[in-house]
C-alpha cells in the first residue's frame, strides 16, 4: 500500500525522470567526447599522409602512425589491400568505413529510447495525477471537496509531464545534432576513400 500511495502521489516517476535525465547527460557528454576524438584523430592522420602520394609511401606512412581512428581503419583497407580487385578493395573499405560508424553508433539506441519515452512517463504522471483528484473526490464527496487538495493532485500532474518533455525535448535535439555529426565523419571518410583510390591509381 504505501508503494501505490507513492505512485499516486507522483513521487517515483519524478525519480525514473531525474534518473533518465542523468543517463541522457551521460551519453551526450560521451558521444561529443568521442566524436571529438575521432574528428581530431581523422585530421591528424590525413595531415600526416598529405605529402605522400605513391603507394609504397603511403604505406609506410601509414604504418608509422600510431592511430586506431575510423580513417585509419578503412585507409589501410586500400593502402595494404592483398588485391588489385577495386571492386573488392571497394567493398572491404566499406565493410571497414559502416562497422566504425557501428562502433560509434554504440549507446545511440538508448538515447532514442529515452527520447521517446521520458514524454510517456511524463503523460503518465498526469493520469496518476488526476486519478488522485478523483480518489479525492470520491472520498470527500460527502464531508466537501477541500480545493487544495485537488490543486495538489493536479500540480504533481502537470510537474510531471513538463519534466517528462524537458528531458524528451533535450533527448531529441542532442540524438539529432549526435547523428548529423557522425554522417558528417562518415562523408568525409568516404570522400578522402576516393581521393586516395585515386591517388592510388594514378601512382601504380
Amino acid at each position: 500500500m504505501t508503494v501505490l500511495s507513492l505512485m499516486l502521489r507522483g513521487g517515483i516517476l519524478m525519480y525514473v525522470l531525474l534518473l533518465l535525465s542523468i543517463a541522457v547527460i551521460a551519453i551526450v557528454i560521451e558521444k561529443y567526447r568521442q566524436i571529438f576524438r575521432v574528428l581530431k584523430s581523422n585530421k591528424k592522420l590525413l595531415k600526416h599522409l598529405e605529402p605522400y602520394n605513391d603507394p609504397s609511401s603511403l604505406r609506410k606512412a601509414l604504418s608509422e602512425v600510431d592511430s586506431d581512428s575510423p580513417m585509419a581503419v578503412m585507409l589501410d583497407k586500400l593502402i595494404n589491400a592483398k588485391t588489385d580487385d577495386s571492386e573488392l578493395i571497394t567493398q572491404s573499405m566499406e565493410t571497414a568505413a559502416q562497422s566504425e560508424l557501428h562502433k560509434l553508433e554504440k549507446g545511440m539506441g538508448w538515447l532514442s529510447t529515452f527520447a521517446a519515452i521520458a514524454p510517456l512517463i511524463g503523460f503518465l504522471g498526469t493520469v496518476i495525477g488526476m486519478v488522485r483528484v478523483f480518489m479525492s473526490i470520491q472520498i470527500h464527496s460527502s464531508g466537501g471537496v477541500d480545493i487544495s487538495l485537488l490543486a495538489g493532485g493536479i500540480w504533481e500532474a502537470l510537474l510531471t509531464t513538463i519534466g517528462g518533455l524537458i528531458v524528451g525535448i533535450v533527448a531529441i535535439i542532442f540524438y539529432n545534432d549526435i547523428v548529423q555529426n557522425l554522417e558528417n565523419i562518415v562523408k568525409t571518410m568516404q570522400e578522402s576513400g576516393v581521393e586516395y583510390t585515386i591517388r592510388m591509381r594514378k601512382q601504380s
